[in-house]
This record gives structure tokens, sequence and C-alpha cells, in this order.
């Protein structure tokens, strides 16, 4: 069977670098600043955000354990990720917070 695209990504086929930055950085930042626009709530812009940060998390951590370049970018990269994940959900408990004591 064929992999795609997608699924050599999350499979950590494809390169740290481009991992890194396309899906991670850019993607991210792209997908949080649409929504952000969009929608009417950071709750609702967290909930979106969420699983695809948990998605690209997948792919850059396995793309990490991959990587046959200096050790450095990897540690960096999962260092990225972990704090990604902790500000995403810090993030969303604050906006469900929020949201709890507004009414």
């Amino acid at each position: 069977m064929k992999k795609t695209f997608l699924n050599k990504f999350i499979d950590g086929k494809l390169s740290l670098a481009f991992s890194f930055w396309i899906f991670g950085f850019i993607g991210l930042a792209v997908l949080s600043v649409v929504t952000a626009l969009i929608l009417p709530s950071m709750l609702l812009v967290r909930l979106i955000v969420y699983p695809y940060l948990i998605y690209i998390s997948l792919g850059i951590w396995r793309s990490s354990n991959n990587y046959k370049g200096l050790k450095v970018f990897s540690i960096l990269a999962k260092i990225m990720i972990v704090i990604w994940n902790i500000s995403q959900l810090l993030g969303l408990i604050a906006a469900l917070w929020k949201n709890f004591y507004q009414l």
C-alpha cells in the first residue's frame, strides 16, 4: 500500500526541518490565526487547534527520533513540542475557566 504524504509525516518519515517548520511552526501559526479571526471565542479556537497540535506533535517527535544529524536539533524539536503542548493546555484551561466564571 502506498503511503500518502500525511502518513509519511505522522510516521516520522519526512525530514525534521520540514516537519518542524512547515507542519509545526507555520502550520500551527496559520491555523491559530485563521481560527482566531473566524471564531468568537478563544475556547473554540483552542478546541480546534489542539487536535492539530497533537497530530503534529506525534509527527515531529517521530521525525526527531529518525533524525541522523546533530543530536541538539532533535532535542530542541522535542523541547518545543513539550512547550507548545503545555502552552496550549494551559491556554485551554484558562479559556475554560474564563467561560465557566463568565456565566
